[in-house]
């Protein structure tokens, strides 16, 4: 033992372990707390959002950004280094940066006790693009159907309808038009002042995000009434008039008249009709009538509900109308066909009806046809068939109502000669439709004669 105390080495570890001992009963007394080692820390906060701050948004717009996050690595106390990531900020200053392509430092703000070790990036590039604006008138469509029975009108846009579309440079040559869109489905009365949303539209038909519309909105009016057809109003003519009398007019003070009812029933609607009895006429030579108006059956209403037709009548006044060409209607073409008489191929005719009537007529307004249908070759009298314009007609004392006509068999592909081609003149076409202002709603009448 005494030996292992008088070794060197022994006599310094305890005399070290004693001044240990005596130094910490030193401080304990004093009350002096000992300070621990302070332990810094690194921490890397990803993604975090660049702010751009001092952009002049109202003429430029930022058309490219390189990136809008970065990463930052920090360092400090384990007690500064908050998680709370909002009070690491990352800005972009643009402030007094024009239009063009420029790369600009990024800047941060930490929380106290903070350091930044790295940021990546530190610069970012940046494509600034200037605006400008154009007038463009706002377009209106319609979404839906409107209810059973109701027609939709043009929609309305209060105001000038001219709004201004704001979008950079490079995009404003691509811009279509401005739109806004109005639901009516099953709506039964007007919309009136409702404000539609307006949206910017590329030539592909996509939304411009970036556009800025001034105004966003504007009020819109639909018309809407309930669903109608206008068609002609025909005037026929029933009964007879007394003896002496021929009528010279029917006219009627409306030219067509409005059905309503549903989409079904006035497809199968093309003219309205009504009837004057010539048989109450007692001598005076003009009658009015004023005549009520039924709606047809299916439809709801009928507007004017009545009308008011006038006829005007006098005694017959007479005419004779020369040079009125034959026309031949023929089905066999292995036959040449030729009037021999009369060889004028034409005809006259004494005609009977109202004086002023009478006074306007031309030959062209007549139309006489002979059919050879069936007939085979050879010499054959053909009666014809006479189309004479309303309210006129053949004088009792004229019996020029047949020809002569010649078929022969063709030795060559036949020919068809100029008084076989038809009439082109829809005037003289029995068949043809003639306007409810022109005879208020009367056909031409064919008269079949024999010889």
């Amino acid at each position: 033992m005494d030996k292992w105390l008088s070794h060197n080495n022994v006599a310094k570890v305890i005399a070290l372990i004693v001044s240990i001992i005596l130094w910490a009963m030193v401080h304990l007394d004093s009350g002096t707390p000992v300070a621990p080692t302070p332990v810094v820390n690194t921490k890397v906060i990803p993604n975090v959002k660049i702010q751009v701050v001092g952009f002049d948004s109202d003429n430029y717009v930022l058309a490219g950004l390189e990136t809008d996050k970065v990463r930052l690595e920090v360092r400090g106390k384990r007690t500064d280094i908050t998680t709370n990531f909002s009070e690491y900020k990352v800005k972009l200053d643009l402030s007094d940066i024009g239009p063009g392509t420029s790369s600009q430092p990024l800047t941060h703000e930490l929380p106290p006790g903070v350091q930044l070790v790295s940021m990546s990036p530190s610069i970012v590039k940046v494509t600034i693009e200037a605006k400008q604006t154009k007038d463009i008138t706002v377009n209106i469509v319609t979404k839906g159907q409107p209810a059973q029975g109701m027609q939709l009108g043009s929609p309305v846009v209060s105001g000038s309808g001219i709004v201004q579309v704001t979008l950079p440079e490079s995009e404003l040559a691509e811009l279509e038009r401005v739109q806004g869109i109005v639901d009516i489905n099953g709506i039964t009365e007007p919309v009136k002042g409702k404000s539609v949303k307006l949206a910017a539209y590329d030539k592909h038909g996509q939304e411009m995000k970036n556009a800025v519309i001034v105004p966003s909105s504007v009020d819109v009016d639909i018309p809407i009434t309930k669903l109608y057809k206008n068609v002609p109003l025909e005037v026929r003519e029933v009964g007879q008039l007394p003896d002496g009398l021929v009528v010279s007019s029917v006219e009627s003070d409306v030219k067509g008249v409005a059905i309503y009812g549903s989409k079904e029933v006035l497809e199968s609607i093309s003219s309205y009709s009504v009837s004057v009895d010539l048989s109450q006429f007692k001598g005076t030579n003009q009658t009015r009538y004023t005549v009520d108006l039924t709606p047809p059956e299916g439809s709801e209403k009928i507007e004017p509900s009545s009308v008011t037709v006038t006829v005007k009548v006098e005694p017959p006044g007479e005419r004779q109308i020369n040079d009125i060409p034959v026309t031949l209607k023929q089905d066999n073409p292995q036959l040449t066909a030729t009037i021999l008489e009369p060889t004028d191929k034409k005809l006259s005719l004494k005609l009977l009806g109202a004086q002023e009537i009478l006074d306007k007529l031309k030959p062209e307004d007549i139309k006489i046809t002979a059919d050879l249908s069936g007939l085979g070759p050879g010499t054959h009298m053909v009666p014809v068939v006479i189309a004479l314009p309303l309210h006129v007609g053949l004088a009792e004392s004229d019996n020029s109502r047949q020809i002569s006509v010649e078929l022969v068999e063709n030795s060559e592909p036949a020919q068809a000669e100029p008084e076989v081609q038809p009439d082109s003149n829809p005037a003289n076409d029995p068949d043809a439709a003639v306007p409810p202002s022109e005879n208020a709603g009367g056909n031409n009448s064919g008269t079949n004669v024999g010889g």
